[in-house]
């Protein structure tokens, strides 16, 4: 695959995909009061909505440190980025499912947290092999994708107006009863929600792979190595880093 991957912009765009669906997990805050309504159908108090969120983030970067770059070192970062979609996606289905509080802790937080971790590595991870005359950059740029995924979602979730495209009240009308119709449930939003994270994330993931041995980008010649100790060359083990 990897051969046959000759612009690797492509691998950009991919990792942004990727990116923009891990984002959503900031994006939380658009449930949180249609879950805390104390005449809705779940009335979870502030504190439950927080847990979903705050586990949400501990598996998320537990699980990235722990199991996901080791993973993904030894088979690639597109395995690891499609598990983690089906991991995310599988976790808002089960949210979908079994809507009280421990099973959204448990889909939300728990599985989506672990499809969030292991997927995030994977951008990076692929794009610093395409790109090593510009690292700072493209690790930069795929993680302003994950920050920008969090407006994406909580804008399409409360709705917004830009120029003549209008999509007010935007998903959030899918919570409530919009004028137009009954609206849809905060479980049919988590099933849409589990449906796009892992197909978009799976989409993504295809053209997360790295150069062929041996490849540079054009022109580029790598910094002799006293300049790269100084910009990130050196291998540190897990227990220096700490």
């Amino acid at each position: 695959m990897a051969d046959r991957v000759t612009n690797r912009w492509l691998v950009v765009a991919g990792g942004i995909l990727v990116q923009l669906c891990l984002g959503a997990i900031y994006a939380w805050s658009a449930f949180t009061g249609q879950l805390t309504d104390p005449e809705g159908p779940f009335r979870f108090t502030r504190s439950e909505t927080q847990a979903v969120f705050s586990v949400g983030l501990i598996t998320f970067t537990t699980v990235m440190a722990l199991f996901a770059g080791r993973w993904q070192a030894r088979v690639g970062a597109r395995p690891v980025a499609m598990a983690g979609g089906v991991l995310l996606g599988a976790g808002y289905v089960v949210a979908s499912r079994w809507s009280d509080f421990g099973g959204i802790l448990l889909g939300i937080g728990l599985l989506g947290g672990a499809g969030i971790g292991l997927a995030y590595v994977c951008p990076i991870a692929a794009l610093v092999k395409w790109f090593p005359d510009r690292k700072g950059f493209i690790s930069g740029l795929a993680v302003a994708g994950f920050g920008f995924g969090a407006l994406v979602w909580i804008k399409l979730a409360t709705g917004f107006r830009f120029g003549p495209v209008d999509l007010t009240p935007g998903w959030h009308g899918l919570f409530g009863a919009p004028p137009a119709g009954p609206g849809w449930s905060v479980e049919q939003v988590f099933l849409l929600y589990g449906a796009l994270f892992a197909s978009i994330v799976g989409l993504g993931a295809l053209v997360l792979v790295e150069p062929p041995p041996g490849w540079t980008p054009p022109g580029w010649v790598a910094p002799p190595p006293a300049l790269a100790a100084s910009t990130g060359g050196v291998e540190y083990r897990a227990r220096e880093m700490v």
